[in-house]
C-alpha cells in the first residue's frame, strides 16, 4: 500500500510539472516578457478606486495606471517583496496622485516630489520615473526592518513630510492597486520547480510538528514551506508573515500547484502557511497536536495566497 501511495504521488507529480509547464509556454512569460505583461496588466485597473476610503481620488487614468505599473515593475526588477511596491504606490499617490510632475513645493518633482537639493538627483533624472521609482527604493531598503514598519512609518523615513499621516489613508487603494496590477499577470513557477517543491514536501508527510524546526526530523508550518522552496532553488523567509510579504500576491481562484497559501491574520501578517497541490488542497504543519499531512485549504481563516518565485532578477 506504502509503494502505491508512493507511484501515485510520484504520478501526481509529473502530471503537475507537465501543467505548470505549459502555463509558462501558453502564457508566453519567459525571458523578458514580464515587463511587457505588467505594462499590459494596467490597462486592466478598474476606473474607479475605493471613493469611501479615498474621497480625494475617484478615478485612476491611463497615466496614473501606467506609472503604479512602473512602480511595481521595478520593484520586481530589484527582487523586492509586494509590501515595498505598496509603500511606494502610497508614497506616489499622497505626493503627486500618481503623476509625473514637473514642478512642486520649492524644488520637488516628480512622482514621489523628490528634491534635487536633497540627492535625489537631477531634474532630468528625477523626471524619469523609473529612476525615480529606484531612488525611494533604494532609501527605503536602507531603513532598519522597513518590511515590519507601519506604512506610515517606512515611508517617513524616506520621505520625511511635514504631513506623514496623510500616507496612510492611501494604503487600501495602493494595496489594492499592486494586488491587481500583479496579479492580472503574475508569472508561473516553472514545472520543474513546482514537482520539486512538492515532492518535498509530501516525503515530510507525518512527521511531527515542532515550533521553530526547519527539518529534517520535524517542522512548524513556515519552516515546511521554506525548506520546500530550498529544494526548488528558491530562497524564501523563514516566518510565515515575511513570507507573506515576500509576495506577489495571486488572486483567488487563481492559485496553482506550488503556490503559499496563508491563514490567521494577525496585526504583523499571517500566523500559518502551506503549499498548494491542487484540487483545493495543501500541505501543511498544522500545529503540535498534528503531523505534516495534507488538507483542504478553503477555511474561514484563509487569508490569501502568494508565488514567491514569480519575480524578476534585476537587470
Amino acid at each position: 500500500m506504502k509503494y502505491a501511495a508512493a507511484g501515485i504521488a510520484l504520478l501526481l507529480l509529473l502530471v503537475i510539472a507537465v501543467i505548470a509547464a505549459a502555463a509558462t509556454v501558453l502564457t508566453g512569460t519567459g525571458g523578458s516578457s514580464g515587463a511587457a505583461c505588467l505594462y499590459g496588466a494596467a490597462s486592466s485597473l478598474p476606473e474607479r478606486g475605493p471613493v469611501a476610503a479615498m474621497p480625494d481620488l475617484t478615478r485612476l487614468d491611463q497615466e496614473q495606471q501606467n506609472n503604479a505599473a512602473l512602480i511595481v515593475q521595478t520593484a520586481q526588477q530589484l527582487g523586492l517583496p509586494a509590501r515595498a511596491a505598496v509603500i511606494a504606490v502610497a508614497v506616489a499617490l499622497q505626493e503627486s496622485r500618481l503623476r509625473n510632475l514637473p514642478n512642486g513645493h520649492l524644488d520637488s518633482l516628480g512622482l514621489f516630489q523628490q528634491r534635487p537639493s536633497q540627492g535625489w538627483g537631477t531634474p532630468e533624472q528625477i523626471l524619469t520615473p523609473a529612476h525615480a521609482a529606484r531612488q525611494f527604493y533604494d532609501r527605503l531598503v536602507a531603513v532598519p526592518n522597513w518590511e515590519r514598519l507601519p506604512l506610515t512609518e517606512a515611508a517617513q523615513a524616506v520621505q520625511r513630510s511635514a504631513f506623514p499621516n496623510a500616507y496612510a489613508s492611501w494604503e487600501p487603494l495602493a494595496q489594492q492597486t499592486i494586488d491587481l496590477v500583479t496579479g492580472a499577470c503574475v508569472l508561473p513557477i516553472s514545472g520543474e520547480q513546482v514537482a520539486s517543491i512538492i515532492a518535498y514536501a509530501y516525503d515530510q508527510l507525518g512527521k511531527p510538528y515542532v515550533w521553530g524546526a526547519e527539518g529534517p526530523q520535524a517542522f512548524d508550518c513556515s519552516g515546511l514551506t521554506m525548506r520546500a522552496y530550498q529544494a526548488a532553488g528558491i530562497s524564501i523567509p523563514r516566518v510565515a508573515a515575511d513570507q507573506w510579504r515576500h509576495g506577489p500576491p495571486i488572486p483567488p481562484g487563481q492559485e496553482q500547484p506550488g503556490d503559499l497559501a496563508f491563514f490567521n491574520l494577525k496585526p504583523d501578517g499571517p500566523g500559518h502557511v502551506g503549499i498548494v497541490i491542487g484540487n483545493g488542497q495543501m500541505i501543511h504543519a498544522p500545529n503540535r497536536r498534528e503531523t505534516v499531512k495534507i488538507a483542504a485549504y478553503q477555511r474561514s481563516d484563509l487569508v490569501g495566497f502568494t508565488r514567491p518565485a514569480a519575480r524578476q532578477p534585476a537587470p
